[in-house]
């Protein structure tokens, strides 16, 4: 590295070849293989750790518990090759094998016999399918005629994995995300906690913790970083991997301004409001092979956080997004737990889950600065915005993270970190071209 140090208050400038901005999954990758590439390469931070939205509690029960993100989604997951590489144990988990589902206080199997569900037809499919006009998936459930029972599943479907409701949410971009094959696939989880996966491939880099961006300056020669302490990096290339939440508050700023076609980008993308709360009682009160519970109430849905460990305690976590999240996030942790206990006291009356409860968390997404919100979804209009986002048309600044994902299914964690692959291999042959 070129250090110029002066004396007094003016901050000390480092100079590298490559700034990563955000230590995440995209970011870590990114700079992981930039560096493997012979380039000198340094990560900034805002927190203390590495992982981003990957954090495992070790502190909750016995075995790890997720904060953030939890599955390798799919046995086509682009993390299986570093996943196998650093030798980590996984644990299986068919949520359709343990799949329940309880809506007006009827419960599966009984319940897929209502006859709405038949107007759902093969929604999967039709998603897969779609190409009609640019709708919302409110309007496209609408001129299904659905109903009811059948109704409130496709409302589920549609909506459990991208963070907005059904009237936010567009079309061509739940097609495009690719989230039905989400629905359709296995998940996994890692044995040791997930975020044990970012820390190993962010394993000696050079990250400068606790480190916030206030600007990142930007040019065809090259581009900087400056943090709100005032001190500043210099390289030949940046890659900003923040978080589309981040990115649309404000936060950072870009000098010069970025380009009109990345804010329209970024007006096309939302960051999706999600919150867990988790609980560990004091017994199992819930069939010993569920998976995960979808319902009705102020929790949608409900898993087993432990599932396939050995003699696991018993805990269960409570997923919530859209505006289910936004209103649990508005109320006291006290509140919002109590909400969570009454929701299973309504689902369990006879085993009264309120009464077996002994420790229960609540991990806010929507209000951590750091995120300003889950992972990324589509809005009405927006189709494409991903791929405008991703693209490397702004000099020595390029972009990861899931916002500007493109190749997999999006807003998962291995897609951030296909993004991170992507990145590195732009920067390297910007470069090289130089």
């Amino acid at each position: 590295d070129t250090y110029v140090r002066s004396l007094g208050s003016v901050r000390l400038t480092e100079r590298h070849d490559v700034i990563i901005v955000g230590a995440g999954m995209a970011g870590v990758t990114a700079a992981r293989n930039a560096g493997r590439a012979g380039l000198d390469v340094v990560v900034i931070e805002a927190t203390d750790r590495v992982g981003g939205r990957m954090l495992t509690a070790r502190d909750f029960a016995s075995d790890p518990v997720e904060h953030g993100a939890e599955f390798v989604h799919t046995h086509s997951a682009d993390t299986w090759p570093e996943i196998r590489a650093g030798g980590f144990e996984t644990l299986e988990c068919q949520p359709a094998s343990g799949y329940l589902m309880s809506m007006g206080g009827r419960w599966s199997p009984e319940l897929f016999e209502d006859p709405t569900i038949a107007e759902m037809g093969d929604l999967l499919g039709a998603v897969e399918q779609f190409s009609g006009s640019e709708q919302t998936a409110a309007a496209f459930v609408d001129a299904r005629g659905l109903t009811g029972v059948g109704r409130a599943m496709a409302d589920q479907m549609l909506t459990v994995h991208p963070l907005g409701d059904l009237d936010q949410l567009s079309m061509e971009g739940i097609r495009d995300d690719r989230v039905i094959e989400l629905e359709r696939g296995t998940d996994w989880r890692l044995a040791v906690g997930y975020d044990a996966l970012p820390a190993w491939i962010g394993a000696g880099l050079d990250v400068r913790f606790e480190s916030r961006v206030a600007r990142i300056e930007w040019s065809d020669a090259g581009a900087a970083v400056v943090c709100v302490d005032g001190e500043r990096f210099e390289a030949r290339a940046v890659v900003c991997t923040l978080p589309i939440g981040v990115l649309k508050s404000g936060a950072i700023r870009f000098s010069p301004e970025l380009p009109s076609a990345k804010w329209r980008a970024l007006d096309g993308l939302d960051m999706g409001p999600v919150l867990k709360v988790l609980v560990r009682f004091s017994e199992r009160f819930w069939p010993e092979t569920l998976t995960m519970l979808g319902c009705d109430g102020p929790v949608r849905l409900y898993w087993t956080p432990l599932y396939g460990r050995d003699n696991p305690e018993p805990v269960l976590t409570a997923y919530v997004g859209g505006h289910r999240a936004r209103a649990l996030s508005a109320k006291t942790q006290a509140d919002a737990t109590a909400t969570v206990l009454a929701d299973l006291d309504r689902l369990f009356p006879a085993e009264k889950p309120s009464q077996l409860a002994r420790d229960t968390r609540r991990v806010d997404w929507c209000t951590n600065e750091n995120t300003r919100g889950g992972y990324s979804y589509v809005r009405l209009g927006g189709a494409g915005s991903r791929a405008a986002l991703a693209a490397a048309d702004t000099g020595a600044l390029f972009w990861a993270g899931d916002g500007t994902s493109t190749t997999t299914i999006a807003a998962v964690v291995h897609a951030a970190y296909a993004t991170g692959v992507r990145a590195a291999d732009e920067v390297i042959d910007h470069l090289d071209r130089l």
